[in-house]
């Protein structure tokens, strides 16, 4: 099974891995019992438990068996078999859960629970609910995403590719987690049922890119978040660098602190930037390109991505993108796009880059403040 390396993550996944099994266990509710005898109550709360933290797991690390890769994994309303998917994709999605469960009612006819239905609660997250056949009783199970962000580490920041000090904050004092990937379309098509849009029919596991700006906001405010913060795309992608009298500098890759660190890749390097060069290479869905010191993945290359930005709101695309060749400036951590012309991005970005003329479709993530 994939496991990610950051220590950020992993950290992250530790804390995930209590609040998870607080979730199920307090979701769980039992049928009313006749009997009074205290061994049966504890037999039968045992028997939950166990199941509970059974399921858990499988939340947790997903498609252990590597069905998927042996193309053994068959929910064609849930999941597509005919396209190449990172491990992780499978790791506390609701999709996948729900095609594992269907697959344990056919081949455990005799367990114990039996599944009968899925829903998605007010806040997007799967509730299962089962048949205690032993217990004639009702058992319900709540699984939380909590695999898919990191933690921004409390530090003085700088925003813009530009060094200095005008763009500098800090998140001392606050707990900022951000989506480790993109926001995909099954993640949207989740909310977009519970308010009834009708969204173009899109594969589950590629990043969303048909959201006007206001409907990403509005998905993250389903989630219990807000749009990412272009200046905490930056803190999370640039190597950190100490601060000195509030000025921060800044290396334009994240893999390197070299200036010259793109020139030296040769024709390509899809893990480090899936760039135009790449077109000929399968993309691989929820992948690991554009891996960041933090946990976030693509910090350049890859889709088009949008966020706010509370230095200059105009300044709101990373274009770094699979449409660019990797000798294109806007292939540098900070620099930003706009679908609007005015000078102040220039200097935002410290000098003028050529805006494509096509319309921008963008990914997008969120952010959660704790």
């Amino acid at each position: 099974m994939f496991k990610r390396s950051t220590s950020s993550i992993t950290n992250l996944k530790k804390l995930s891995v209590i609040i998870v099994s607080l979730a199920i266990l307090a979701s769980v509710f039992i049928g009313s019992f006749k009997s009074d005898n205290f061994v049966k109550r504890s037999d039968q709360a045992e028997g939950i438990g166990q199941f509970a933290q059974e399921m858990e797991k499988r939340w947790l690390e997903g498609d252990v068996e590597e069905l998927y890769e042996k193309k053994s994994l068959i929910c064609p309303e849930f999941i597509s078999n005919d396209t190449k998917v990172h491990p992780s994709y499978f790791q506390c999605n609701p999709y996948y859960m729900q095609c594992f469960l269907r697959s344990l009612n056919k081949k455990s006819s005799g367990s114990r629970f039996q599944l009968e239905h899925t829903s998605f609660d007010e806040n997007g997250n799967l509730i299962a609910s089962f048949k205690d056949k032993k217990n004639k009783g009702p058992l319900s199970l709540k699984f939380k995403d909590t695999c898919s962000k990191i933690r921004l580490k409390p530090s003085v920041y700088s925003a813009s590719p530009v060094e200095g000090e005008k763009y500098v904050w800090d998140n001392i004092g606050q707990s900022i987690d951000i989506d480790a990937h993109y926001v995909n379309n099954g993640e949207v098509l989740i909310w977009a049922n519970k308010i009834n849009l009708t969204l173009p029919d899109s594969p589950k596991h590629a990043p969303s890119t048909n959201l006007s700006h206001e409907q990403k906001k509005l998905y993250c405010a389903f989630k219990g978040g807000q749009l990412l913060q272009s200046r905490q795309f930056d803190a999370a992608t640039f190597l950190p660098a100490k601060a000195r009298n509030n000025f921060v500098y800044k290396f334009p890759y994240p893999w390197s602190k070299r200036k010259d660190a793109i020139d030296r890749l040769g024709k390509k390097n899809c893990s480090k930037i899936f760039s135009k060069e790449c077109s000929s290479e399968e993309y691989e869905y929820h992948s690991t390109y554009g891996a960041s010191w933090s946990g976030v993945y693509h910090s350049l290359g890859s889709f088009i991505e949008s966020f706010d930005n509370k230095f200059l709101p105009l300044a709101k695309y990373k274009m770094s993108s699979k449409d660019f060749a990797l000798d294109s400036p806007w292939h540098r951590l900070g620099v930003r796009g706009s679908d609007e012309s005015d000078k102040e991005i220039h200097l935002y970005n410290g000098g003028g880059i050529r805006m494509p003329e096509k319309e921008l479709r963008s990914a997008f993530r969120c952010v959660y403040y704790r």
